[in-house]
């Protein structure tokens, strides 16, 4: 009986343990999202809140809108190399499920960050570094998708959409692990919340358009 009664404390001993763990891995991935390449850029290159130009969004295409596709390419790579670098990191630290909290967190402190009084992005380019991570050759043509939208739409946020939605539906066809599914899925969802806005002005017609 003591015995039974000893390894059920160990047992919910290692489960507080590994949700610590796990919080521990949201909470630094979430640290990173906050370190915002758009806000930094718009300071040092414009000597503005990026916010407070443009659609006010702290990402990398109002970047683009505001300074020019140089500096928005720049944003938009330092973007993707964060979400690249936080679910490597959320692997390393707790596999498989420190993954999935990294690829949540990081999103999380780009589009809510703390520092910047919760103000941000949309989550685009860093949910791109951390699909690039799990799935490469598959996001490499998401990415090529993106680019034919934006093209032919003149659409930043009609592309985003479509990548990210169909990035979704790739990994629910393919068959891959519940993990990734869910990340898939948990960040197109939370894309698509984020775009909320952007959906009624691409269906009313009145959706902002970038030059070329």
């Amino acid at each position: 009986m003591t015995a039974l009664r000893n390894q059920s404390q160990g047992s919910g001993v290692s489960v507080f343990m590994m949700l610590i763990k796990f919080l521990g891995i949201f909470i630094l991935a979430y640290a990173l999202g906050n370190i915002s390449p758009a806000y930094v850029v718009g300071k040092l290159a414009g000597g503005f809140d990026i916010r407070e130009h443009g659609s006010g969004n702290a990402g990398a295409t109002n970047v683009l809108r505001t300074l020019g596709w140089r500096y928005g390419a720049l944003v938009f790579v330092l973007d993707v190399l964060k979400g690249l670098a936080a679910v490597g990191a959320g692997y390393w630290l707790g596999g498989t499920s420190g993954m999935t909290a990294a690829a949540f967190g990081v999103v999380l402190g780009h589009d809510f960050p703390a520092v910047l009084n919760f103000r941000g992005g949309k989550g685009i380019a860093a949910t791109t570094g951390i699909l690039l991570n799990l799935f490469p050759v598959p996001t490499l043509i998401g990415i090529l998708v993106f680019v034919v939208v934006v093209l032919l739409t003149k659409m930043v946020s009609l592309g985003s959409l479509v990548f990210v939605i169909s990035m979704a539906v790739y990994t629910l066809i393919s068959g891959q692990p519940t993990a990734m599914v869910a990340v898939a899925v948990g960040l197109a969802v939370f894309a698509v919340v984020q775009h909320r806005a952007n959906i009624q002005r691409i269906l009313a017609g009145a959706e902002n358009k970038i030059s070329y």
